[in-house]
């Protein structure tokens, strides 16, 4: 361990061997409590670490402050200042992987993030024959700490799509379910899948997910992962209870959106097309409605049901009713939200009833909370209701509504 601050004991001693001397810095404070026990003790040996996990003796120890490792290396004469930066680079990124390895296990997959170099600085420490040694160490120790601090803010989309990768690779998303009831005689309908992110994931929910996951040319794989899970986790259904699960157009025109694996999916669960309510939404728009309806004739034709979401939220929600003739219109929380005391939405909502009563589409009411919202919406004609009045999500939701009676 140095005695002297910084190392400068020791880097003085070293000077005449090596003309081109380093100094390397690595963020300890990014794993927190993921370090290996022996990591974890105050006043660690770490020119012993460094010795046997390194290996390297033109590589020391310099200091730890405030949560920082720093080292000295030597490097090969002449190299130029962009040939420094990388030999020093390299050095860094080894000694960063070895206290991953270090940290039993806890830091599975950090090899492969797309961020090796988060969390380590580096520089060559000029005028050292020159200048005062502590005059360049903390020149060095600047322009190090600054790499530092850059490392965490200059490529966030690479995090979030390493976290991306993680989470279809580990199938690491999950499926929550929302009761639908039917109005006429309170009782349970179905459910609609909704996906839910883990704990402490660096997506701030479902909306950020799946919306990065098209801008990364990745939303088919992560669409495939989210109806998979809906359906091997969904709640015990009887044979005329549905399952709404969220697509896209985009999504529903891909050859392979339902291949026999979801058929399979579909089978172990004991349920069968009939089940299965693919919900459009509109986190893309329908470019072509002709394709769209060949399309959706084609998976009609399987078996399996159509839903227009967010009914009444924007313009191509009411052009894709009018355009697709779904088997039900799902209508936007907004329209529902205080609607018996909002004269204009009364009537957008007696209208949607009116045409879908017309046309032979059933309706649903979303994001119900309270009993007078139901009231209305069931006096109108609406088919189902959904919304926290009635269920939350949950992994394991009701079975019965105790929000919602029969009609007398």
């Amino acid at each position: 361990m140095s005695t002297s601050w910084f190392g400068i004991g020791q880097l003085n001693d070293r000077i005449d061997r090596h003309s081109s001397i380093g100094i390397i810095a690595i963020d300890l404070n990014e794993w927190g409590g993921k370090r290996a026990p022996g990591l974890r003790t105050e006043g660690i040996d770490w020119t012993t670490w460094l010795s046997e996990s390194m290996k390297l003796a033109d590589l020391w120890y310099a200091d730890e402050i405030a949560g920082h490792l720093w080292l000295y290396a030597a490097m090969p004469p002449a190299l130029g200042e962009e040939e420094s930066d990388g030999y020093l680079r390299g050095l860094a990124r080894r000694v960063r992987e070895a206290l991953a390895a270090s940290s039993a296990g806890e830091l599975a997959g950090w090899r492969e993030s797309p961020n090796r170099e988060r969390g380590i600085g580096y520089a060559r420490l000029k005028g050292l024959q020159t200048n005062s040694l502590k005059e360049a160490v903390y020149e060095g120790m600047l322009k190090a700490t600054a790499l530092i601090r850059d490392s965490w803010i200059a490529h966030p989309d690479r995090e979030l799509r390493f976290e991306l990768n993680r989470l279809i690779a580990e199938s690491g998303i999950r499926s929550v379910y929302q009761p639908i009831v039917r109005l006429r005689d309170g009782r349970i309908f179905g459910y609609e899948a909704l996906t839910r992110c883990p704990e402490n994931s660096l997506f701030d929910g479902p909306l950020a997910l799946f919306q990065f996951a098209e801008r990364s040319n990745m939303a088919l794989a992560l669409d495939r992962l989210a109806r998979e899970t809906a359906i091997r986790h969904s709640p015990e259904l009887a044979p005329v209870q549905k399952i709404f699960i969220n697509v896209t157009m985009s999504i529903i025109n891909d050859p392979h959106f339902v291949s026999g694996q979801t058929v399979h999916w579909l089978r172990e669960r004991g349920l069968i097309p009939e089940q299965v309510v693919f919900e459009l939404t509109e986190r893309s728009s329908i470019d072509d409605f002709p394709a769209a309806k060949k399309i959706l004739a084609h998976y009609r034709s399987q078996g399996y049901e159509i839903a227009i979401d967010d009914a009444g939220a924007g313009y191509s929600s009411l052009q894709s009713i009018v355009e697709l003739n779904p088997d039900y219109i799902k209508i936007d929380r907004s329209l529902v939200r205080m609607a018996d005391k909002d004269e204009m939405k009364e009537h957008m909502l007696r209208t949607f009833v009116g045409f879908a009563q017309k046309m032979n589409i059933r309706t649903v009411a979303e994001g119900i909370e309270r009993q007078e919202e139901l009231h209305l919406l069931r006096a109108m004609g609406f088919d189902y209701a959904q919304g926290y009045l009635i269920g939350r999500p949950s992994e394991h939701p009701i079975t019965a509504s105790p929000g919602v009676t029969p009609k007398a």
